[in-house]
């Protein structure tokens, strides 16, 4: 009988020291503060921004980080507000608690996509990257790939997404990335490519069927440049359909 009492004893006392313990572990948690801010730039994603610039846009968000109760700080705030950041995309925040025996320190964790340029919009009065979707980004001395600039006027949405599309394009493709530097964008729409090497000017026209147009012009440098030498022409037009009309100087 004895034993069995102190059996039942020795069993309290474990469910005590157990129910104790999380009690402990539960109360710990709610009190813990935030002491770091851990940002994850995802792979793959340039880095117009790093990590301690997005760190310091948390801090300065006018929301209580740093040294506050981790159970108070309103992630979805931090998140609307780097929202407003069109560089930065796909922002996940969340919580975590680090254990160290019974002693607990926080870390605001944030995992973040940045937007990649496809082209750069440069003139006498803007300066700024648009991405595949058509969002603004700033520009950055950190970004340093080369991509498409364009200047002059984006006359219409239709425009912009065709100018878009033939960006990502020219972008991917080895060969007109090292051939074509810049495009003018004319009142109409229509295009104007500037080549790397040269002093003739590209008529491209509206970005419509840019594949096939590339195409044909590909078949000019490869064939007619090798004959008679890019410095013989003053302008090469695509713009109208399966044609290449060339102008010497």
């Amino acid at each position: 009988m004895v034993k069995k009492i102190f059996v039942i004893l020795g069993w309290l006392c474990l469910a005590g020291f157990i129910g104790f313990t999380i009690y402990f572990v539960y109360t710990e948690r709610e009190i813990v503060r935030c002491h770091s801010i851990e940002v994850n730039i995802r792979p793959g994603s340039p880095r117009l921004l790093g990590e301690a610039e997005i760190a310091v846009l948390i801090e300065k968000s006018g929301e209580p980080v740093m040294g506050h109760f981790l159970a108070t700080i309103n992630i979805y705030k931090i998140e609307n507000k780097l929202n407003t950041y069109t560089t930065l995309n796909n922002i996940q925040i969340f919580r975590k608690v680090e254990a160290k025996g019974f002693s607990f320190r926080g870390k605001l964790v944030v995992n973040v996509d940045e937007r990649t340029p496809v082209l750069r919009v440069k003139d006498a009065t803007d300066d700024y990257y648009l991405d595949s979707g058509g969002t603004s980004i700033p520009v950055t001395s950190k970004y340093i790939d080369r991509i498409l600039i364009v200047s002059g006027t984006i006359p219409d949405e239709n425009t912009k997404k065709g100018l878009l599309q033939m960006a990502d394009f020219v972008n991917k493709d080895e060969f007109w990335k090292a051939q074509i530097e810049q495009v003018f964008v004319q009142p109409n729409g229509e295009l104007l490519l500037l080549p790397q090497v040269g002093d003739y000017l590209i008529e491209f026209g509206t970005p419509d069927d840019f594949r096939l147009k590339f195409r044909n012009l590909k078949a000019v440098y490869q064939e007619g440049f090798k004959n008679m030498g890019w410095n013989k022409y003053k302008t090469i037009s695509v713009k109208y359909r399966n044609q290449v009309v060339c102008t010497k100087k």
